[in-house]
């Protein structure tokens, strides 16, 4: 596990980080006496979905039913016209529900794209390094997502939101990124604690990766991390969804397997939602 050379790609995007305030956009526009409504359209996966945040609603027509969305989400919570995000998409399927309704989003001024996790299987490696004894199986999965997988993202983000863009040539897009998944506290063992670590580690290496992308492409991003800050899984008030043997009742436990490892729905409302309303989007 501690072979993984976080070092290596936080060095070459720290950079990069510090400077994506430069393109954000995110200035106040001079009041105007009539100022129209935005179009806002959600595209991502399941943090854009809303898994995790409640009992599950229909997508649209057109993509499949286990999209897994919930009223939740924050594009419902922001007043998308339609959200897009659907559990498990990667940038190519963002790619192709972009051109599925490009009709509705040829018509957005603003455009918010959640994905690049399930790129690099952070669902797999959530699930590798939180079984307890799995420390090989997590290393190896730590391995093929950081060092095989992500140096990959940029270039799929880059052909991802080249789509979008001439698909929604009149929207404003902006990339959001991913919660630290793991608040370290007393809660935790020794090997728990370690792990959180780790973990968060490699959210930090994903978001600044999206960050960079968001910079190279000159769109918008949204960094949601320091609104999760004391509410990961083991704080005293989490905000994500944890998996049976972490999660506190009537906090952040869940019935379905698949809402582990995504915000609940104050997660939601106060993390995502409070983000990009403080960045004013849409």
């Amino acid at each position: 596990m501690n072979n993984v050379p976080f070092r290596r790609w936080s060095g070459r995007l720290s950079a990069a980080v510090a400077a994506i305030a430069l393109v954000a956009g995110f200035t106040a526009a001079p009041a105007t006496a009539a100022r129209p409504d935005p179009v806002y359209i959600a595209l991502g996966d399941s943090y854009a979905a809303g898994t995790g945040g409640g009992a599950y609603s229909a997508p649209p027509v057109g993509l499949p039913a286990e999209c897994l969305q919930t009223q939740m989400s924050y594009p419902v919570l922001r007043g998308a016209v339609r959200n897009l995000g659907c559990f498990g998409a990667k940038t190519t399927d963002v790619t192709a529900v972009a051109g599925l309704y490009a009709a509705e989003l040829a018509s957005a001024t603003v455009v918010t794209v959640t994905v690049g996790g399930n790129d690099i299987n952070t669902g797999q490696v959530a699930v590798s390094c939180t079984v307890p004894g799995s420390t090989p199986t997590c290393g190896a999965a730590l391995y093929d997502s950081l060092v095989v997988k992500l140096p990959e993202l940029p270039g799929k983000i880059k052909e991802m939101l080249k789509a979008v863009k001439d698909i929604a040539p009149n929207a404003r897009i902006v990339l959001t990124g991913y919660p630290r998944l793991f608040t370290v506290s007393a809660g935790l063992t020794a090997q728990q604690a370690q792990t959180a670590r780790t973990m968060n580690s490699a959210a930090d290496l994903l978001n600044a990766t999206i960050a960079y992308s968001a910079l190279a492409n000159r769109v918008g991003y949204v960094s949601v991390a320091e609104r999760f800050v004391g509410h990961g899984i083991g704080a005293a008030t989490p905000w994500i969804v944890a998996p049976a043997g972490l999660c506190s009742p009537l906090a952040n436990c869940s019935l379905s397997p698949f809402d582990a490892f995504h915000p609940t729905a104050a997660g939601y409302s106060d993390g995502y939602a409070a983000a990009l309303a403080a960045a004013r989007v849409p």
